[in-house]
């Protein structure tokens, strides 16, 4: 991923790490040579999980990404619009070398009430997983959390697999300055002063119903026409979290079961450019595509 500290425009793993009441660490498996230390990497992650706020109705959760790729086929969009199929049986491995833009994962359980209601019944096997991304530039720190979610039943724009992601940036001292909260094709930046907390660093994050769209405040995503809905019926707190360490892009930087970073395409449906722009393709993962500066 490329190294940059995200403003206003913005959208959008594996030693696994699981939180007891406070948070149990175990070290981090494999270097991702970013050239911080990986025991300060998951210092600072833990420091700054959110707690997640859902409204009431909500049916999906951030979860492991291998849930969309074991439930997808590979699909490479041709130039004459038609859909060639790859790879039936795609693993995290196997997506890896296709790199570039006309590949999407597409989820073969078929639309939103058979993803909703699969994903029900195995969210506990896979469990509430957030994705940690600890990275620098030009002497800032930026702790960024990735979120997946199986399926985008938004208001106007409703795709198969969804990536949200917010950050906290810290200066040279590691003292919070801002933090930045994905929405749809942009971004919302506060004050670090601004921000809703717990305990002084975990931000609190309000996710609108079905896009999943992050905000600082409850009340806010009503207007424009996303029309999002907030709530506080249901909170996922650090202790119900399982982090995994995200890598960087790029061979020996990541364990194997990362190599999606390097995937290219859409995690989802297929649409045109403009339909795309509404919401109505799957997004692109961390680091490529629209998220190509994050």
């Amino acid at each position: 991923m490329r190294k940059s500290i995200l403003l206003f425009s913005v959208l959008l793993i594996v030693g696994l790490l699981v939180f007891s009441s406070v948070a149990s660490v175990t070290a981090q498996q494999y270097p991702d040579n970013d050239g911080i230390p990986d025991t300060k990497e998951e210092q600072l992650a833990l420091t700054y999980v959110p707690y997640l706020h859902f409204a009431a109705g909500e049916k999906f959760f951030p979860t492991d990404a291998n849930y969309h790729i074991i439930n997808s086929e590979l699909y490479e969009k041709k130039l004459d619009d038609s859909n060639e199929l790859i790879e039936r049986f795609p693993d995290a491995s196997s997506i890896a070398q296709y790199t570039t833009e006309d590949y999407f994962l597409n989820n073969t359980l078929g639309g939103y009430e058979e993803i909703a209601q699969d994903y029900k019944q195995n969210r506990e096997n896979y469990g509430d997983k957030i994705y940690a991304h600890v990275t620098s530039e030009s002497g800032f720190i930026v702790v960024q959390y990735w979120f997946f979610y199986a399926f985008n039943p938004g208001t106007l724009n409703q795709h198969q697999g969804d990536w949200e992601m917010i950050e906290i940036v810290l200066d040279s001292t590691e003292t919070p300055l801002y933090a930045v909260y994905s929405q749809h094709h942009a971004g919302q930046r506060a004050d670090w002063k601004d921000v809703e907390k717990v305990d002084g660093t975990h931000p609190r994050v309000y996710v609108a119903l079905g896009s999943h769209a992050s905000y600082f405040r409850p009340y806010q995503g009503k207007l424009g026409t996303e029309s999002d809905t907030l709530g506080n019926a249901y909170t996922l707190k650090p202790e119900d979290l399982e982090i995994v360490y995200l890598g960087e892009k790029g061979t020996g930087n990541h364990p194997s079961s990362q190599d999606w970073l390097e995937f290219g395409g859409r995690w989802g449906n297929w649409a045109s450019l403009a339909d795309a722009y509404m919401g109505a393709a799957g997004p692109s993962g961390p680091g490529q595509g629209e998220n190509a500066d994050k």
